[in-house]
């Protein structure tokens, strides 16, 4: 990008991640939600249903107005048609990864440039400290990328209907909330699932979200490696975990070999890191860039295509692939037939 040309979009940009921001905060302090689910509320009544301090309410109300989220009529706050993108659950899954990343990529970056003068990382997530950003991580994660599972990635899981009739065992490793479970065994309807991720809180929410599903689903935290697995697993699933699990990667190996039966599959979804370096500049990749270096304060990297294609070769399995349409996913599915 041309000098000129950034320090342009750059001044373009600052209001609209104010206004993110404030959005986030909308979020955060419950007005959004309770506004939509109200309606016109006075600023007392606005007070009282979100427990805000009234004060840090008046200045927020103030912001949300100027930035057109909320609206007032005769002494009463409601939400504007934008503000209910924020709050409308059909809607959500579009503006709320907007506004959780507008807060979560300062955090981090502010990690990366302290952890840059000693070399160290955080082992946790989110690895930040900012304990008010994390009830809203997995839901941003789901948010982001459930409809783009639903709608790229499962109508192309044909092998799923031949081992749902069997009643097969899926289990996704680094569950999260459960996310891709549940949409997984609500698109087949006779598969069971384990959901398997070291996060306490990210458990407890996929216990709380299973819903209907809860005969049919497990979810558990633990230690993958040392987690006792069902005898007969259809398929394994890793929906952009395989890079945090990387550095162990022989252990995960060996874990894969004596666990896969004949008939196993397993799903492997990340995003790729690209051969050559000029592939940086493309506009869809430079994001990849910049997940990467986040990524390392967690001591984490992201990996090529052949990392990838070797890693499930190496657990005797054949691998086909595909690359999801914003060209920078790709899903691996490898199989011993």
């Amino acid at each position: 990008m041309q000098p000129d040309r950034f320090l342009l979009q750059g001044n373009d940009l600052i209001p609209t991640l104010q206004a993110l921001n404030v959005a986030y905060l909308g979020i955060s302090m419950g007005v959004f939600k309770t506004l939509h689910a109200e309606g016109a509320l006075s600023f007392e009544e606005l007070q009282q249903k979100t427990a805000v301090d009234a004060e840090y309410l008046r200045r927020f109300c103030l912001a949300a107005y100027a930035f057109g989220f909320m609206d007032e009529k005769n002494s009463l706050y409601v939400l504007s048609p934008l503000g209910t993108l924020f709050a409308d659950e059909k809607d959500r899954h579009k503006t709320l990864p907007l506004a959780l990343q507008s807060v979560f990529y300062p955090l981090i970056t502010s990690q990366v440039a302290k952890l840059s003068k000693t070399g160290g990382h955080v082992h946790a997530f989110p690895p930040f400290e900012d304990t008010a950003v994390f009830p809203f991580m997995w839901t941003m994660m789901e948010d982001k990328f459930s409809i783009l599972f639903q709608k790229e990635i499962i109508p192309r899981l044909a092998f799923v209907e031949e081992i749902g009739p069997g009643g097969g065992i899926v289990v996704d490793v680094g569950c999260g909330n459960g996310w891709l479970l549940r949409a997984l065994l609500t698109h087949f309807q006779t598969l069971r699932g384990l959901g398997i991720d070291s996060s306490q809180e990210g458990i407890a929410e996929a216990q709380k979200r299973a819903g209907g599903l809860k005969d049919r689903v497990q979810f558990v935290a633990a230690d993958f490696f040392e987690y006792p697995l069902p005898q007969q697993v259809s398929l394994f699933t890793f929906s952009r975990s395989l890079h945090h699990l990387w550095s162990s990667r022989s252990r995960l190996v060996e874990k894969l070999k004596s666990a896969l039966n004949p008939h196993s599959k397993v799903l492997v979804w990340e995003p790729v890191w690209p051969e050559k370096l000029e592939q940086l500049r493309e506009e869809n990749r430079q994001v990849l860039a910049f997940q990467n270096l986040h990524e390392f304060v967690e001591g984490n990297q992201l990996l090529g295509e052949n990392q990838i294609e070797t890693f499930l070769e190496e657990c005797g399995l054949n691998v086909q692939k595909f690359v999801l349409d914003n060209g920078t996913d790709f899903v691996f599915v490898g199989s011993k037939d």
